[in-house]
């Protein structure tokens, strides 16, 4: 399941990411691919927000899982270059795989220590796999034979002959810890049957060097694999960390949140309580107006009303909602509830083709056909003032028999659109799957920036606009009281 192109920037989901990550680039990829790949099974959503729910309740824990994780993925490997001896190779082989065992105990240690705290079944779970697959004898046995691997008294090997008497059947036995005979070459005692050769040439040196290269080769996948088990937990927890940063920053701002109701796809059900636009509340050091929208069983929300009253915020806010809810977060709202839906598209409109190519419109209708050619039977598609680039009339001749099809086929789509012509004519045909919602204004044409079901109205009450605009005195900037 994916999202569309532009989803990310028209949702301004960037955003979202970077305070998340506070800085972290492992959080930072973490929170972007989680996002990106919405989850369609509801049990999964919930698995996640109880995984969620248990590191609220004990952070500390959490950070230091992902401290540990953090240090372990770095830790250094090494690189031989071709002209490394073999116990060289073995030599860089074995530091990292040393560390990361000590990186193995702390986690086993922090788990025995606090793994007791938690309930969701993602944390229990990687509890009872540290324990049973990290005891005290699997991590001694470790340590072990990563010791013996000094060959402080040589390397005990045996080998047979192949075909062409070539070496073959290398067998590495247990490390010889004392000499034969009483003699000790630490101390200096040692006797030669015959006149060593050149290294190169010795075939008992060529026959050590064989060996210890296939044991630092061990090593090496070893090494990799223990890495990979550290990054994959690091990724795993850079994800929630993102979100107990966000929820931190959004709690101390007195921004509402809570934990969405994910339902099956199939039947179409929208319901929100004080839904907010996680993008604006970040940026925004105003409170931010919330929205109630009760869109069950609607396919197709037509947003209407007042320019400046908020409506693209209210696209967003939908949007940015759907994406949280199926990464498994929490949503900005005080309460929601949503199908899921197999991949979120947007079509905002954009600036002018600099390059002049090709007119607005015709970019218009190419990234229309693009998302169509992607989007699936159960897809969310967010429009922005769609095919307002030509006439009123020609746009509704477009958006009518497109936005039909497209909900015939199953995708909901959200339409946000100042084409009076086509939501009229759409709100006269009376169809019992669509929603229409108008930006509410004051009689003086202060924004309220809140929505309500209503007929679209022909006009945008864009001289409210322009009065805010001009009247006022030079130098005075047009600012809202509240933001939408």
């Amino acid at each position: 399941m994916s999202n569309g192109d532009n989803t990310f920037g028209d949702l301004a989901i960037e955003s979202l990411c970077a305070a998340m990550a506070d800085g972290d680039t492992a959080v930072l990829d973490a929170v972007r691919a989680v996002l990106a790949a919405p989850v369609t099974d509801p049990d999964v959503i919930r698995y996640r927000q109880d995984v969620l729910a248990d590191c609220r309740t004990h952070p500390a824990v959490v950070r230091e899982l992902y401290r540990i994780a953090t240090e372990a993925t770095e830790v250094k490997r090494w690189k031989a270059g071709p002209a490394q001896h073999a116990n060289g190779r073995l030599v860089l082989a074995l530091q990292p795989l040393t560390e990361l065992t000590t990186s193995l105990r702390r986690l086993r240690a922090t788990c025995d220590r606090d793994g007791h705290v938690f309930r969701a079944a993602g944390l229990t779970d990687l509890m009872a796999t540290v324990a049973a697959e990290l005891d005290d004898g699997y991590l001694d046995t470790v340590e072990a034979q990563l010791a013996a691997m000094d060959f402080e008294y040589g390397v005990h090997i045996g080998a047979g002959l192949g075909a062409g008497n070539e070496i073959a059947g290398i067998v590495l036995h247990e490390p010889i810890r004392r000499r034969r005979f009483g003699f000790d070459r630490r101390a200096g005692h040692a006797f030669r049957v015959i006149e060593e050769p050149e290294p190169e040439f010795d075939p008992v040196m060529r026959l050590r060097d064989r060996a210890l290269s296939v044991i630092a080769d061990v090593v090496d996948d070893a090494t990799d694999h223990v890495q990979d088990f550290f990054r994959r937990l690091r990724t795993e927890l850079a994800f929630y960390l993102g979100c107990l940063t966000l929820h931190d920053r959004l709690s101390r701002a007195g921004v509402p949140l809570c934990l969405p109701t994910p339902h099956p796809a199939g039947t179409p059900r929208l319901r929100c309580a004080g839904l907010r636009d996680i993008a604006l509340c970040l940026s925004s050091g105003q409170p931010v107006v919330g929205n109630d929208i009760d869109a069950t069983g609607r396919s197709l929300i037509v947003v209407t009303g007042a320019n400046s009253g908020g409506k693209s915020t209210l696209l967003r806010s939908v949007g940015a909602a759907q994406l949280m809810m199926q990464a498994g977060m929490f949503v900005v709202a005080d309460g929601f509830e949503a199908d899921v839906r197999d991949g979120v598209f947007t079509h905002f409109v954009t600036d002018e083709d600099r390059t002049m190519s090709h007119g607005k419109l015709v970019d218009e209708l190419a990234r229309m056909s693009h998302i169509v050619d992607r989007a699936g039977p159960n897809s969310l598609l967010l429009c922005n003032e769609s095919f307002s680039s030509t006439s009123e009339r020609d746009a509704t001749r477009i958006a009518g028999p497109l936005i039909g099809g497209l909900v015939a086929t199953g995708v909901r789509v959200v339409f946000v659109t100042h084409l009076y012509e086509f939501a009229d004519q759409r709100y006269r045909s009376a169809y019992p799957t669509d929603l229409f919602l108008r930006a509410a204004r004051h009689a003086d044409g202060t924004r309220t920036f809140r929505f309500a079901p209503a007929p679209p109205e022909a006009t945008s009450h864009a001289a409210d606009v322009f009065r805010r605009v001009f009247d006022r005195a030079p130098g005075e900037s047009p600012n809202p009281s509240r933001v939408g």
